[in-house]
């Protein structure tokens, strides 16, 4: 009888121990993976829209550097007046 609980206790205690020693869960580890690549998508395209957003607030859509090539070019114009 004690011979059959200690095999027993074995089992258990093997059975138990196994999935710690089996090593990463690929599953988890690939849904994060995919988590975080959605999520970096998404805070590219909150950005994309952000930058778009401040062009389009521009008088004439333009961008900083259109308005200061502009300006320059005004300035040289004037010059050689």
């Amino acid at each position: 009888m004690n011979r059959i609980l200690v095999t027993v206790l074995s089992v258990m205690s093997f059975a138990t121990a196994l999935p710690a020693s089996a090593g990463p869960d690929w599953q988890i580890i690939e849904h994060g993976r995919k988590v975080k690549a959605e999520h970096m998508r998404q805070e590219q395209a909150q950005r994309a829209q952000d930058k778009q957003g401040r062009n389009a607030q521009l008088p004439g859509n333009q961008t900083d550097n259109e308005r200061m090539m502009n300006a320059c070019m005004e300035m040289m114009k004037k010059s050689k007046q």
